[in-house]
């Protein structure tokens, strides 16, 4: 009797300690082959999808300089009311617009000065070389106001954020007309820009042209300039392009580094055909080919021409000069009116651009000077401004101003970018960057939330949380108009929520989901599982009928 309980109790505790092993070994096994997930803000990062977490705020202030003549204008506070709800009222006008975020403003600040010297400026006349005023700070402009010989209104705009505004009928109502109308012809085209950015995603957006050719942001672009051989037997060429990249594009790549770095290389490639033939002229005896606009798009031979840039892995902006073949020369482009483009040149969108240029092709040789090189390299520089997002401020504002002021405006310096239109580019680069970087956080919060299985390293967290956090700065340094350091911070959030959304780790089958789990190890835990869980189930039973025949006894 004793050698049979001996072995019933032996019997369960080899059962339990099976049992034992069983529900300690699966939590860990469990555990052990869970993927791992840091925790990321997404509470946050809703809340600035919604634009709830921050209001946005792209502040200007107008410094007016007023000359200080025997009049109604004196009164400086009662002026500055006037032209700040003039100005207000339209400034903001759509501020409301289904689609737009509640939390984006645009606010003003107007500050009049008396202005003694103005007599001075008055007598040595209306010329660009009195524009030496400067305003050191991008969201701040000065207008200098004065009274006019004769009773037209006359406006010079300077490079340097300055104006001057020769007003001929001198009064407070005309002053605040055109200074209204200046500051509005300036800047609301920007302002819609802007709003194109941050309009949220339910809204209807139209596509224009400018945001179809404009490269998307990137902290460094690499450029590309190619001389394009049609046939080499017939022509040589070579290119003086160093020298020319050194004088002509240096001053604008110094210019535009505190948005975007550019790095410059060319290239020589011969026996560079097309893919079609052009169209030959047939109306007169000139004998030239020509390219009509549905021929552009097939113009770059992709399969033959090597322009992929292995100096950087930045987006590429390639540039080319192309000499066609003497069976095909002289080359010409024409527009869809039939009319032989002046320039010889197009645009790619989110490419690059494309010069043709006929050499005389009897000598065997030509090489493109130095001097040969500057026109070339203007329209090389348009087309780099338009792809980069460069916008022609004068001819915005020539667009919407009223024609009855006579406006000039200074040409651009030698660095191809005006001050006002590197201050616009940096704003609109801002709101830019903002958006990008909240849709990216967005997009990589949805993603980790609908693939369980999609691994979440700790460095992606923190990568996330730099990013919120340099979003917040770069909103703080907007609503101060501090726009050099907020631009900073938004570039940091962008690379920052790019490099989180792209990093290696972040992909769905680094570790196998729970169905793999199932599918690998039922087949080997289901049949040791049968005959334990059996074995369970008789020792309960047999020891429910000893505690049944045991109550009996009793």
């Amino acid at each position: 009797m004793e050698k049979v309980q001996d072995f019933d109790k032996s019997r369960r505790l080899i059962i339990i300690s099976f049992w034992v092993v069983i529900l300690i070994g699966l939590p860990l096994w469990w555990k052990t082959t869970e993927v791992y997930r840091a925790q990321l803000p997404f509470t946050e990062i809703e809340e600035w999808s919604k634009w709830e977490a921050f209001d946005l705020d792209f502040p200007t202030t107008f410094i007016l300089h007023i000359a200080d003549v025997k009049s109604d204008v004196n009164d400086y506070k009662t002026f500055t009311n006037m032209i700040e709800n003039s100005i207000m009222s339209k400034y903001n006008s759509n501020h409301n617009d289904t689609g737009y975020p509640k939390s984006i403003r645009f606010p003003i600040k107007i500050e009049v000065v008396k202005w003694n010297a103005w007599m001075n400026v008055s007598k040595e006349g209306f010329n660009s070389d009195l524009l030496t005023f400067l305003v050191n700070k991008n969201g701040q402009y000065g207008f200098y106001i004065l009274p006019g010989n004769n009773s037209k209104t006359r406006v010079l705009v300077g490079n340097q954020r300055q104006a001057i505004v020769e007003i001929g009928n001198w009064n407070i109502d005309e002053i605040k007309n055109i200074i209204s109308n200046l500051i509005l012809s300036l800047f609301l085209p920007e302002q819609a820009a802007i709003k194109k950015f941050i309009r949220e995603p339910s809204a209807e957006a139209k596509v224009d042209v400018d945001s179809m050719r404009t490269m998307k942001y990137s902290p460094m672009y690499q450029v590309t300039f190619s001389l394009m051989n049609g046939d080499p037997s017939t022509l040589l060429v070579d290119w003086d392009i160093k020298q020319a990249v050194v004088k002509y594009l240096k001053p604008f790549v110094d210019k535009i580094s505190m948005i975007s770095n550019l790095t410059v290389d060319s290239q020589i490639q011969h026996y560079s055909r097309l893919t079609f033939e052009p169209q030959k002229n047939l109306h007169n005896d000139k004998n030239y080919f020509y390219l009509t606009p549905d021929l552009l798009p097939h113009f770059i031979n992709a399969a033959e021409w090597n322009l992929a840039s292995a100096v950087s892995s930045y987006p590429t902006l390639n540039f080319i000069l192309y000499v066609p073949s003497k069976n095909q020369s002289p080359l010409y482009i024409k527009d869809s009116k039939e009319n032989i483009i002046e320039n010889n040149a197009f645009l790619i969108p989110r490419w690059g651009g494309v010069i043709i240029n006929n050499p005389d092709q009897s000598v065997g040789t030509h090489m493109f000077t130095f001097d040969e090189l500057k026109s070339v390299m203007s329209i090389f520089i348009m087309q780099l401004r338009g792809l980069l997002g460069v916008q022609d401020v004068w001819l915005e504002a020539r667009s919407v101003l009223d024609s009855s002021i006579n406006v000039d405006f200074m040409p651009t310096p030698n660095t191809a970018i005006t001050i006002w239109e590197l201050d616009s580019l940096v704003r609109r680069r801002i709101a830019e960057n903002i958006v990008s970087t909240i849709s990216t956080l967005k997009s990589l919060s949805q993603l980790v939330a609908e693939i369980p299985n999609m691994v979440v390293l700790d460095h992606i967290q923190t990568e996330v949380l730099l990013a919120l956090d340099s979003l917040k700065k770069s909103c703080i340094s907007l609503h101060t108009g501090q726009y050099e350091i907020a631009l900073q911070h938004a570039k940091k959030a962008i690379e920052r929520a790019e490099s989180a959304f792209f990093d290696p780790t972040m992909v769905s089958m680094l570790y196998f989901p729970d169905e793999h789990k199932y599918a690998i190890y039922m087949p080997l835990f289901v049949p040791i599982s049968v005959p334990l869980l059996m074995a369970l189930l008789k020792e309960l039973k047999e020891l429910k009928e000893l505690k049944t025949k045991n109550k009996k006894k009793e």
